[in-house]
């Protein structure tokens, strides 16, 4: 299923993607712009390591053509989710800037298959596991002589005063969509 999806673009950003056309042998941008995040899909989730993460501002941009391009459903609800935990103004954002770090990229490697092959070898590599002992908060405030720290309380019976605020946890489908909401209230005590 495709999803039809329109952003703007201006003569610098139209010259990056022509030039990454000859690798996908297409000249048509919507069709480029396609192939990238086609390619890219697997690589979204890393989109934090992509983007720096920093306070969104408004992208101002000088553009003169806006693009219609289909993507992949899944595709677009990915890119719905980095758009919403990154609290950006558009996807079209995000769209950008994972082209600009396909451009920057691409350009480093000989052909598609090559530079593929070195992001499934930058990213699906197993991170590694630190193994930490838990943390033992009573014994730190006995030792420290410490009374109240933060909702504990430590007297006769070891006490936690949990904050009135909501959690909440949520659970995704394999289309990243919300499937559970769970808020949870503790009580005071």
């Amino acid at each position: 299923m495709k999803y039809d999806f329109s952003l703007v673009i201006n003569n610098e950003i139209r010259e990056k993607i022509s030039d990454v056309g000859k690798y996908f042998k297409s000249k048509r941008i919507s069709t480029i712009i396609s192939k990238i995040i086609d390619n890219m899909y697997p690589y979204l989730k890393y989109y934090h390591k992509i983007n720096k993460e920093n306070v969104p501002i408004y992208e101002k941009l000088n553009w003169d053509k806006k693009i219609h391009i289909r993507i992949d459903y899944k595709s677009y609800l990915l890119l719905k989710k980095i758009y919403d935990d990154t609290n950006g103004y558009s996807m079209a954002f995000v769209i950008r800037r994972v082209i600009d770090y396909f451009v920057q990229n691409i350009e480093k490697f000989e052909n598609l298959r090559e530079f593929i092959s070195k992001m499934n070898a930058l990213y699906k590599t197993k991170p590694r596991r630190i193994k930490k002992r838990q943390y033992n908060v009573w014994n730190f405030m006995e030792s420290q002589g410490i009374c109240k720290f933060g909702s504990l309380i430590r007297d006769d019976k070891k006490r936690e005063f949990s904050l009135d605020a909501p959690y909440l946890t949520i659970k995704y489908n394999e289309f990243y969509r919300p499937i559970e909401y769970l808020y949870l209230r503790q009580k005071n005590e």
